[in-house]
């Protein structure tokens, strides 16, 4: 049995350096879904209640990862992406632990400080993770990492607020911050163990001209800069209209915040279980498939719109997020395919800039716009921006296999052929699902939800 077979039938959590990659990154996700309960209970208290306060220091975390976000993908296509990670780590680890030795009520302004510091190292970390995986992981096992990656991502996104608010009741924030930098030296120390592969890294030249490059290579992929442009024009018109006014429509017709709460852990156990599915899929077409599971989203604004009753609110947010994950893992699957290695992590610096460049504008418009012309206009919109704009994709050259149509549209032709014929299912793939269901963190957006 050659060892691309035995590999195969192992599953990817057989492979060494991924399984470390994926443990330490599945308890620091943990960590990131503590840190805004904390940082959020820890501003209340220094400012008797100030929801602007809230809203300033949360969002110097957003403004920090757009701001630093290309800067972090042209350091990690020059430099090892394990070391750009391990610094990261290491430089929030520092900065969370400040925030725990901060007075027991310190004035906003550090607050915001040090949470724009910590989403600085994020900035630096998530295009080097996204560049690292396909390094260590071959072709035909990678839409099984970024399977798991994805049910890490929603299983802390359902366990880790509850957490963090039972630390903080129970121990008080500055106990929830150091728990919080455990979990940043847990992925330091697993990062310390992985074993890189060498690659050809991106030859330096201006931080501007590699961003440039970087911009000119999504741009080249057509398929690619299409997705990327109508997941900007989303977030800002349909995504942000649904969570803002989920909670305001949650507690005035039904009279509490439980609503709320239930429906994005919902959304992201239906997630959870659309990544485990998009990991035993292997789609003909796989662009087609994950295009279409976008469709599902206007549930949530239409489920808002007509808010008769929980159980609806809560079956269309289950349904979105169910839907949702798999185009989040074919698509991953494809950037990774598409692009070349000493690149990589400049596409995905530009994935997560399109991902949350326009959401914040989007988030402070939301309330003048349903003042101006009212709650039900703006959730049609949203509807409507969640459909239309995902059917006009279709019409992109490429975009149903997510693959450029030219001859030499993709940076690995023979890769890509190996990945239309992908091994038959094994019996390890079952345990690799679970493993990963087990293992308690917008990805996407959440990172896209």
């Amino acid at each position: 049995m050659s060892p691309g077979t035995a590999t195969a039938r192992r599953g990817v959590l057989g492979l060494r350096d991924f399984r470390l990659l994926f443990a330490g990154q599945t308890v620091s996700t943990v960590g990131d879904q503590i840190f805004p309960v904390a940082v959020t209970i820890a501003v209340l208290n220094s400012t008797g209640n100030d929801a602007g306060s809230v809203g300033l220091v949360l969002a110097a975390r957003w403004v920090a990862l757009v701001l630093f976000v290309l800067l972090g993908g042209v350091w990690a296509d020059r430099l090892p992406r394990r070391a750009v990670m391990m610094a990261s780590d290491a430089f929030r680890l520092l900065a969370v632990v400040v925030l725990a030795l901060l007075p027991a009520s310190p004035p906003v302004w550090a607050l915001a400080a040090m949470v724009f510091l910590v989403g600085g190292g994020e900035a630096f970390f998530r295009p080097a993770y996204g560049a690292l995986v396909p390094g260590v992981v071959p072709l035909e096992l990678r839409p099984a990492a970024n399977a798991l990656t994805s049910v890490s991502l929603r299983t802390a996104a359902v366990v880790g607020p509850g957490l963090g608010a039972g630390l903080v009741a129970l121990v008080g924030v500055r106990t929830a911050f150091v728990v919080d930098a455990a979990t940043f030296l847990i992925s330091l120390l697993t990062l310390a163990r992985l074993r890189e592969p060498a690659y050809e890294a991106s030859a330096s030249h201006s931080v501007l001209a590699d961003i440039r490059e970087g911009f000119a290579e999504v741009w080249r992929h057509r398929w690619a800069a299409a997705v990327l442009g109508v997941a900007a024009l989303q977030l800002m018109l349909a995504v942000a209209p649904a969570v803002v006014l989920l909670p305001v429509i949650g507690r005035r017709e039904f009279g509490g915040d439980a609503v709320y709460g239930t429906a994005l852990s919902l959304f992201s156990l239906g997630g959870v279980l659309g990544a485990v599915t998009a990991m035993r899929l292997r789609p003909r077409h796989p662009g087609l498939v994950g295009v279409l599971g976008l469709l599902p989203y206007a549930l949530v604004p239409v489920s808002l719109l007509t808010p008769f009753a929980p159980w609806w609110i809560f079956a269309c947010h289950f349904v979105a997020g169910l839907c949702l994950e798999p185009f989040i893992v074919f698509w991953t699957s494809a950037l990774q395919r598409a692009f070349p290695a000493h690149q990589l992590a400049r596409v995905t610096s530009i994935d997560w800039l399109c991902s949350f460049a326009l959401m914040p504008i989007g988030l402070a418009l939301v309330g003048p716009a349903a003042g101006r012309f009212g709650e039900a206009a703006v959730l049609a919109s949203a509807a409507v921006v969640a459909v239309v704009p995902v059917l006009l994709l279709l019409l992109v050259p490429g975009m149903k296999d997510f693959r450029d149509p030219r001859s030499a549209g993709d940076t690995a032709p023979a890769e890509s052929a190996a990945e239309d014929s992908p091994p038959a299912p094994t019996p390890s793939a079952a345990p690799a699902a679970e493993a990963g269901t087990a293992v308690p963190r917008p990805d996407e957006a959440a990172r896209a939800g």
